[in-house]
Order: structure tokens, then C-alpha cells, then sequence
């Protein structure tokens, strides 16, 4: 009668277990087509029935997953390198679209199309003899390159601004998983002790650990105790016994001088420390790199060839002057009548009449002056001509009589840079600004293009001739420019270089655009890379139906014979009470 008993026990046994196998598979077929589902198994074991190793059971101790460990680290390892190769792709498509659009037969939309019709025009200015007309045309066109700079800086501080923002973003999805992660571990470590399947729980802390490695690289350990301690791939402490949330502060606006070497914008922040630098891989490093990198260098490229365009026409205008002569020169530099004054040489004003004669001129030696206030004494002493500072601090200077008014620089040169007394002062300027983020067309020159230095001074001895109707030589000499090749250096990792301005503008769109297809070509390995992982994985891990149709058969049959078995007993337990009968 006991063995019967512990038969009957057995047969128990294998159906209860075959009903929970039946159980499980039928939740994996459930879920084949549920995503980051891992496949789940009954965990067996035998154990004794009655004390007695004749008689063995089987019991079902809980769920276990079925991952490969090592595949699991390889995929946290891709998952960082393909976000951040995925988010540098994206910007450095916007970097290459800020230098303007460009077509496999058009580059009206560039920079570097701007710089060549302003180069054009000038040419046609020369040509025509100065007429009104070519000089629109010609203050137009410089006026399109100054916009099409200010245009491509504020498109880059844009791509700053958003990049600054979505670092925001993504250190409140790392928080995120982070905190899930340890939560996880809370739940899982409590299940665990009560002796619960921790399958699933395992399978979402999986995930919040993938989304993390999307955001940076980390480094991951299991404790004994089933506990997932996360690290930084620098060994920074993001989930031990508690989350380790990072912080990070936006900023409200960037332009081109907001930058991170120099404290203006926020760090990626954990525990009171900047890691930002130790970030190697994953959306954060990708975005930090945008914000104070990329985006950094090609404005110094910008800045480049605007404060270039900038020096070399000033350079040129303030060596020339206007037909008809102007009645009133303006400078562009801000300066206080008591900033110091020092210098060399001499330079000449002239008083130009309607016959365009000279009819008074002033030589003034610098070496004389110590400050700008000596300038502005000097020249109003002679009573010839007057000279003030603006209320912006520029120097203006007029004939006394009204009279048309020009200079010649001659061979002054003012500390520290040697410029003449025109251009120092930016009398004939006609672009002004710091870089591309500034760079516009002086405003009287945009109200009034007459005003643009066509011409040079041909005399300042009074009673010859001071300008001619006919003379073009320094539109001639600004068209020029557009021509030729001069020196650039180095700037936002770019190597110095000889070209003209067109070229220049050109090698930093052929050089934003090789990068931009050079990021899609990695970021497009990086997701194949990801992408076969997670389909080896899927292969091993993941449920397949012909396999759990497969084992669903082998559990029926399982669950059939243990049922036998039990009819089978019973019908030996009704013999046994009828033999007692």
C-alpha cells in the first residue's frame, strides 16, 4: 500500500510539473512576437518522496531565461557606439545644410556663390565707370555675403542650442534608467529571497540597462544576491545600493562666444562632478561633441574667411575714396577722446570743391599726437575742417564749409597694428563686424552705395585735381581681391592654406560635407552592427514557435503517460479495497 502511496505521489508530481512546463510555454507563445521578450523554461528538480531514494519526484522550482551572457555585453557595447554614431550623423547632416544648399549642377544657395557675384559685380563696377547702378548692384552683393555668413553662424548656434538642449533631454532618460535599474534590483532581490521567479524582472532591468548604454558607455556586475551594480565606462558609480542620478543645466541661449572652455555652459554632472570628459561613447558623447566641438570649429572657419573678407576690402576702401566725394567721413572703431594715440608718419586731409580741385589740405605728422583727444585738437585748430567723436564714440570728420571732403592715409601707421589713420578709424569701412556672427555692411554705405570708395585722392596740392568721374581703380582693386589667392590659417582643425575667398568658402563645404558622409557611413556600420546582435540574440533567446510547438507535443505526452499512470493506480487501489471487501 505505501509503495502504491508513493507511485500515486510520483504520478502527482508529473503532472503538476507538466502543467506548469504547459504553462510557460503557452506565456512564450504568447509573447512571441513581444518585443525584448526572452524565452522562459521550468526549472526542475528532483526530490524524494517519503525519505526514500526509491521513490523521486520532480517539483518546478521557478523560471529561468534563457541568455547568453557574453552576447548580452556585446549589445550594451554596440548600443553605445551606434547612438552616438546615430546622433553625430544627424547633426553633421544640419553642420553640412548651415553652409547652404548645394545640388549636383547649382551652388547658387552657398557662400561661396555669394562670394563669387560679389566678386562679379565689383568687376562691373570697375567696368561702368562707378555709375550708380553698379554700385547697388555691387553694396547688394557684398551685403549677401555678410548674410549669407550671419545665416550660416546662426545656423550653427541653432544646432548648439539644440544639441545643448537635447542633452537636457537625454540626461533625463539616463536618470530614468537608472533609477528603473535600481528599482529593479530592489524587486528582484526581494523576489528572489521569497523564493519568486525574477525572469521578467531580469528581462526590464535588461532593458533600462540597454537604454542607459544608449546614452553613455557603462560597465555593468551581477552580486550574489542577483543585484546589478552600473557603472561609468571611467568606473563611475551610476546604480549600487542607489541610484546615482545625473545633472545637467540648459542653457537659455548660445550665440558664437558661449562656450564651454570657458565655464559658459553646462556639464554632464554625477555626484558634483563634471564627467563630460571621461563620456567616451553613447548620445551624450556624440551631443557634447556637436555642442563644444564641431560646431565650435566651424564657426573659427567662419569667423576665418569673414574677419579676412573684412580686413582685406577695408584694407583696400580705406586707400580710395568716393566720386562725388563725400561731405562727411564716418569711422567704424569706438574709441574715448582720452584713449592713448600712438603712431608714425603723416597723413592728409583735403577740402575737394565742386570742380573737383583741392582746395585746402591739412598734413598732420602722429608722431606729434599722444591721444586721440591731440587728434581731434589738432585738426579743429586749423579751422579747415572739424573733427568730433559720435555719441558711439566714432570719429567723424567735415569740411568746415561744407566743401566735399578725402584723406590720404600717406605713410601713417598706428600701434599695434600698423594700420593707416583711415583704416584705424574705418572711415572708408565696408564691412564691419568681429566675425561671421557679426559681419554686415557698413549702414551708411547700405543707405547711400554712392558712398562706396570706387576712386583713389590723386593730389592733395591745392589747386590740382583731387578725383575723377573716370577713375575706378579701387573698385578694380576690390574685385581683385575676390581673385586672389591669399593666405588662411589654420583654424577649427583646418589646416592652413592659400586660396581666394570662393575657394576658401568652398573648402569648408566640401570639407562639412565630407564629414557629414563620413558620419552616415559609420553611423550605418554602427546600426548593422547593433542590428545583428540583436537578431543573434533573438535567435538564441528569443521564442520559436516550431520549438515550443515541439516542446507543447513532448509536455502532452508527458502530462498523458503520468495521467496513465494515475488511472493505472487507481485501478490497483480499487482492486486492493475489493480484495478487503
Amino acid at each position: 500500500m505505501s509503495t502504491l502511496r508513493t507511485a500515486g505521489l510520483i504520478a502527482q508530481s508529473g503532472l503538476t510539473a507538466s502543467q506548469a512546463a504547459l504553462t510557460v510555454t503557452a506565456a512564450n507563445v504568447a509573447n512571441a512576437d513581444t518585443e525584448n521578450y526572452t524565452r522562459k523554461t521550468a526549472t526542475r528538480e528532483t526530490a524524494t518522496v517519503n525519505g526514500s531514494q526509491s521513490g523521486l519526484s520532480v517539483n518546478v522550482t521557478g523560471l529561468s531565461r534563457d541568455v547568453d551572457i557574453f552576447l548580452t555585453r556585446q549589445i550594451v557595447s554596440a548600443t553605445s557606439a551606434s547612438s552616438q554614431a546615430t546622433v553625430m550623423a544627424d547633426y553633421l547632416a544640419q553642420v553640412e545644410s548651415a553652409h547652404g544648399s548645394v545640388s549636383s549642377n547649382n551652388d547658387s544657395g552657398t557662400i561661396a556663390s555669394a562670394i563669387t557675384a560679389a566678386g562679379t559685380a565689383l568687376a562691373g563696377l570697375a567696368a561702368a565707370a562707378g555709375d550708380s547702378t553698379s554700385a547697388r548692384t555691387s553694396v547688394d552683393a557684398l551685403a549677401d555675403i555678410a548674410q549669407s555668413l550671419q545665416d550660416a553662424s546662426a545656423g550653427l548656434q541653432s544646432i548648439r542650442q539644440s544639441a545643448d538642449q537635447q542633452l537636457a533631454d537625454t540626461v533625463e532618460t539616463a536618470n530614468s534608467a537608472i533609477q528603473t535599474i535600481a528599482d529593479l534590483n530592489d524587486s528582484i532581490v526581494t523576489a528572489r529571497a521569497a523564493g519568486r521567479s525574477t525572469a521578467d524582472l531580469e528581462d526590464q532591468r535588461d532593458e533600462a540597462l540597454k537604454s542607459l548604454a544608449g546614452v553613455m558607455d557603462v560597465s555593468y556586475s551581477l552580486d550574489g544576491d542577483g543585484r546589478m551594480q552600473v557603472f561609468t565606462g571611467s568606473g563611475a558609480a551610476l546604480v549600487t545600493t542607489r541610484p546615482h542620478l545625473l545633472s545637467f543645466t540648459a542653457a537659455s541661449s548660445i550665440n558664437a562666444d558661449t562656450l564651454y572652455s570657458e565655464g559658459d555652459l553646462s556639464g554632464v554632472m554625477l555626484n558634483g562632478r563634471d564627467i563630460s570628459d571621461s563620456i567616451s561613447s553613447g548620445s551624450l558623447r556624440a551631443l557634447l561633441d556637436v555642442r563644444d566641438g564641431v560646431t565650435v570649429d566651424e564657426q573659427a572657419r567662419l569667423d576665418t574667411l569673414a574677419t579676412s573678407l573684412i580686413d582685406t576690402l577695408n584694407s583696400i576702401a580705406n586707400q580710395g575714396t568716393a566720386y562725388p566725394v563725400v561731405t562727411a567721413l564716418t569711422g567704424t572703431t569706438k574709441l574715448a577722446a582720452t584713449d592713448a594715440l600712438t603712431g608714425s608718419g603723416s597723413f592728409t586731409l583735403v577740402s575737394v570743391g565742386s570742380d573737383d580741385k583741392v582746395t585746402a589740405s591739412l598734413n598732420i605728422d602722429l608722431s606729434t599726437l599722444t591721444s586721440v583727444q591731440d587728434l581731434l585738437d589738432t585738426i579743429n585748430a586749423d579751422g579747415t575742417f572739424t573733427a568730433s567723436l559720435t555719441s558711439d564714440g566714432m570719429l567723424r570728420l567735415t569740411a568746415a564749409d561744407g566743401s566735399g571732403l578725402a584723406i590720404d592715409q600717406g605713410d601713417s601707421a598706428i600701434t599695434p597694428d600698423g594700420d593707416g589713420i583711415s583704416a584705424f578709424f574705418g572711415l572708408n569701412d565696408i564691412l564691419i563686424g568681429t566675425g561671421a556672427d557679426d559681419i554686415r555692411l557698413k549702414p551708411a554705405l547700405a543707405d547711400d552705395p554712392d558712398l562706396m570708395p570706387t576712386g583713389a585722392l590723386a593730389s592733395t596740392i591745392v589747386g590740382s585735381r583731387a578725383v575723377s568721374s573716370g577713375d575706378t581703380s579701387t573698385a578694380a582693386a576690390l574685385a581683385d581681391a575676390f581673385t586672389d589667392s591669399r593666405k588662411f590659417p589654420s583654424a577649427g582643425g583646418l589646416s592652413s592654406r592659400s586660396a581666394s575667398f570662393s575657394a576658401y568658402a568652398g573648402d569648408l563645404a566640401a570639407t562639412a560635407a565630407r564629414s557629414a558622409s563620413n558620419a552616415a557611413t559609420k553611423a550605418t556600420t554602427a546600426t548593422t552592427t547593433t542590428t545583428d546582435l540583436q537578431s543573434a540574440f533573438a535567435s538564441q533567446s528569443g521564442v520559436n514557435l516550431d520549438e515550443e510547438t515541439a516542446t507543447i507535443q513532448s509536455l502532452e505526452t508527458a502530462y498523458q503517460a503520468a495521467a496513465r499512470v494515475m488511472s493505472a493506480l487507481q485501478t490497483m487501489y480499487d482492486e486492493l479495497i475489493n480484495m478487503v471487501r
